[in-house]
């Protein structure tokens, strides 16, 4: 994996100037992994968006995808290059359909129903953890949850202002970026 050895080169150079040892060098490399890649992933996505022209549906989704898992937690899949197809694909996705036309009634119904659904889906299954990283701590849980609730509000908030500027499909973007989000924190 390029990143990976990309990160590692880094990593023992940053390692011998700021003269650590090599268990600090391995965090140093694996903290440089994930940042690499998510840059190479953003970057990707960005320029996918731009040939399909989705690129601000796509931003607008994955700012909502984004806030809504970084409290709320979900699942991972095991290899980065899966993670990487598979959340560049939803999120393409999402931005995508996030520009079919579809009326305001629709849009204000789907809006209400999925800040329902995810005040449930959060009540229930955040903070959603992985086999590896399991949140135990009753105070931390219930922090967890208030800041994902107060997101999805921000989030809800965020789609009228939109609806009322009739701003259709950056509403539905937030939504479908929500709603992408809240599945993946689901057990299903």
């Amino acid at each position: 994996m390029m990143i990976k050895v990309f990160a590692q080169k880094i990593a023992v150079t940053m390692g011998a100037w700021l003269q650590v040892d090599r268990d600090r060098i391995e965090v140093f490399a694996y903290g440089l992994e994930i940042i690499l890649g998510i840059i190479v992933q953003f970057l990707i996505l960005i320029w996918l968006s731009l040939i399909l022209n989705n690129f601000i549906t796509t931003m607008v989704s994955l700012v909502a995808f984004a806030s809504l898992r970084y409290f709320g937690g979900g699942v991972h899949l095991s290899t980065y290059y899966r993670c990487l197809i598979v959340g560049t694909s939803l999120l393409l996705a999402l931005g995508k359909l996030s520009t079919i036309d579809i009326s305001l009634e629709v849009l204000k119904v789907f809006s209400i129903l999925a800040f329902l659904i995810g005040t449930f889906i959060i009540f229930r299954w955040v903070p959603a953890g992985t086999e590896k990283k399991q949140i135990k701590d009753k105070r931390t849980r219930r922090q967890q949850k208030i800041k994902t609730l107060f997101v999805l509000i921000m989030l809800f908030a965020v789609t009228w202002i939109l609806i009322i500027q009739k701003l259709n499909a950056g509403a539905f973007a937030v939504v479908l970026g929500l709603v992408g989000s809240l599945f993946l924190i689901t057990p299903w």
